[in-house]
């Protein structure tokens, strides 16, 4: 006859206990101490464009270990009666992760210390979120908050710093989290779909990102099932097609940025904790951020009227204008995952990254920012730069800016395209002493535009003065190549091009060229004409 076994009563009640634990990766959220180490060691070897990108963090009024914080408050919400506390509360919330960052980099103790001052601040404070949109509240709010905690957790302890993280501080954050926030995203998962996709992938990033910084499987685990498979439109499949199409992409473009924004972030900290949803659905995502890059540089794109979960959704039948083109920072993560860590190709979002790099800050608390420093993976790009050498590839328009400008397709090719352009570079280092030959190669210029479309400007006692090159004096190589010897010209005071090193602007303006396309693809500069 078999004995009965008996479970001690101590074990059964540890494991009631531990049942929805799990052993995370601390800190293991958008960061793991690895990826720390990693952003700390591009500061200070001043990789570029992470050293950029630090240089924005630094600073912005919320980076600053004198930012006066704005709260807190015992109710936030995103409007209605407590409306006023939305921008002020997201002021603190990012201020505490700059700062958790900026201590990272810096090892400066007045950055932890003003991150702990914000955390401890409002988990003593805080009691209530309120709606209307209180699951963005919750999750785009309290997504940047729990980062900051994490990073403060693992980094910032009272064994080896006087301010630092203690005993104290555990319980009163977590409580914030698990009984302040996570409520709201869990009545947003047991309500009958009625938004856009962006509110259920806010939602689950932030719910997912409390499963760490709690320990707790279950949040964690229903999460990512609610990523792959949840009734909502807030979730991989149901938000990007496999054309790469994004649910909003016909209501307007900065809700399908935020959205794409969110689910990388969901994937970045699924890899910091070992599993891969990058690689969802056949790369899903890097599909969605094609599409999304492509369609805003101009390009056509395939499109299908949407019949989305809700309903209420599916009667845009374009692409939404509102918002194209203007591109917010969150194209790193994706980009150093896909193209970096893996392998693969993105060429439309490199070709953004071009334009916008380093990134600065996220739209309000909607995403990070900053991917130039969080999420930089590839080389130093001041590697392939010789000191005094122009060197501008024009296909990634690092550090331009425009007046009038737009970057389209025309006939297969990427151009610029407007009824004047005009754009400009600061800050170039040229020493036209050594190099004095400036090469432009430009497959098409409009017989309208202005014969001195290249200029060169730097500032001579104070004040700037300008190097307008005639490019019909300009030496042609090729049908394309336009050749300028920078010692031939005198700028607008009448005063020769100095042979010493200097920080210029390189300024390309077209004039009124009547919506012509105008293709330039580099410009460089040159010791000998031979070398060209």
């Amino acid at each position: 006859m078999m004995k009965k076994k008996f479970i001690p009563l101590f074990i059964l009640l540890f494991y009631m206990l531990n049942i929805n634990s799990q052993e995370f990766t601390h800190p293991g959220l958008l960061h793991s101490e690895s990826s720390l180490k990693r952003i700390r060691e591009l500061v200070r070897n001043e990789i570029q464009p992470a050293y950029g990108s630090f240089n924005i963090m630094r600073g912005m009024p919320e980076g600053k270990v004198d930012y006066c914080i704005k709260g807190p408050f015992e109710t936030i919400s995103r409007a209605g009666r407590y409306g006023y506390t939305k921008d002020p509360c997201e002021r603190d919330f990012n201020a505490a992760y700059y700062n958790a960052i900026l201590w990272i980099v810096t090892g400066k103790e007045p950055h932890a210390d003003k991150a702990m001052e914000i955390i401890r601040a409002y988990a003593s404070t805080l009691k209530k979120i309120e709606g209307p949109d209180d699951p963005l509240c919750a999750g785009l709010q309290g997504f940047m908050l729990v980062n900051a905690a994490e990073i403060m957790r693992y980094t910032y302890t009272a064994d080896k710093y006087t301010n630092g993280w203690d005993a104290k501080d555990t319980p009163k954050v977590e409580s914030m989290f698990r009984d302040v926030f996570q409520p709201i995203l869990t009545t947003f998962y047991n309500t009958k779909p009625y938004t856009n996709g962006n509110w259920g992938i806010a939602v689950t990033k932030a719910q997912m990102a409390f499963g760490v910084f709690l320990n707790d499987k279950k949040l964690y685990e229903d999460a990512i099932e609610f990523f792959l498979k949840g009734h909502d439109n807030g979730t991989l499949p149901n938000y990007v097609a496999e054309s790469g199409q994004i649910q909003e992409s016909g209501r307007d473009q900065q809700h399908a940025m935020l959205g794409l924004g969110c689910l990388s972030e969901i994937a970045e900290i699924a890899w910091t904790q070992g599993r891969d949803l990058y690689s969802a659905l056949d790369n899903r995502l890097m599909k969605g951020y094609e599409y999304l890059a492509k369609s805003n540089l101009g390009y056509e794109v395939p499109f299908f009227t949407w019949k989305d979960i809700t309903g209420k959704y599916s009667n845009w039948t374009t692409l939404g204008e509102e918002g194209m083109g203007r591109f917010r920072s969150l194209f790193e993560i994706a980009y150093n995952h896909y193209v970096e860590r893996k392998g693969l190709e993105m060429p439309y979002t490199q070709i953004v990254l071009g334009m916008i790099r380093p990134e600065g800050p996220g739209f309000t608390c909607d995403n990070p920012g900053f991917g130039s420093l969080l999420f930089y993976l590839g080389k130093d790009l001041n590697e392939r730069k010789v000191p005094g050498q122009i060197n501008e590839d024009l296909s990634q328009l690092e550090g331009w800016a425009f007046a009038n400008c737009s970057y389209k397709q025309v006939d297969n090719l990427m151009s610029f395209v407007s009824s004047g352009v005009n754009m400009q570079k600061k800050r170039i280092s040229y020493q036209a002493g050594n190099y004095p030959y400036i090469a432009v190669k430009a497959p098409k210029i409009p017989t309208s535009a202005n014969k001195d479309w290249l200029q060169l400007s730097y500032s001579v006692a104070s004040a700037p003065e300008f190097w307008k090159l005639d490019s019909d004096k300009a030496k042609k190589i090729g049908k394309d190549i336009y050749v300028f010897k920078i010692t031939d010209y005198l700028s607008n005071n009448g005063t020769h091009f100095t042979e010493r090193p200097t920080n210029i602007t390189l300024i390309l303006n077209f004039g009124n060229i009547g919506n012509e396309p105008v293709i330039v693809e580099w410009i460089r500069s040159f010791e000998k004409l031979e070398d060209i």
